[in-house]
């Protein structure tokens, strides 16, 4: 849920217009879509209200599998502890963003 809000501030920022999210927590999905939001993100989801009916958006549920370039930069997250911001592609995707612009298949084995 953290998340979700983190990019809607930064959505804001940019003044993105139109905006797409796809999320792979289908619970973060349905508490957004039936505004059943936990009290501790009410402050944060009452201030995004006005962003949300200024814009074009919708939020939908895909599967980790099926949204690779986000589990890595959220893993990498995980991992390092920090937080960022990049204004160009971070190196460490650039594999996964190749693999799926030529539309090959990406599986997660543990």
């Amino acid at each position: 849920m953290a998340a979700f809000f983190i990019g809607i501030k930064e959505a804001q920022r940019l003044k993105v217009e139109k905006l797409w999210v796809e999320c792979d927590s289908a619970s973060v999905v349905s508490a957004i879509l039936s505004s059943k939001i936990p009290w501790s993100f009410l402050q944060v989801w009452w201030s995004a209200t006005s962003y949300f009916h200024s814009s074009q958006w919708r939020i939908t549920h895909c599967y980790r599998e099926g949204n690779t370039l986000a589990d890595a930069l959220a893993k990498r997250a995980a991992t390092s502890k920090v937080s960022c911001i990049w204004d160009t592609m971070p190196s460490f995707i650039l594999h996964s963003v190749v693999w799926e612009a030529l539309g090959r298949p990406l599986y997660r084995f543990e």
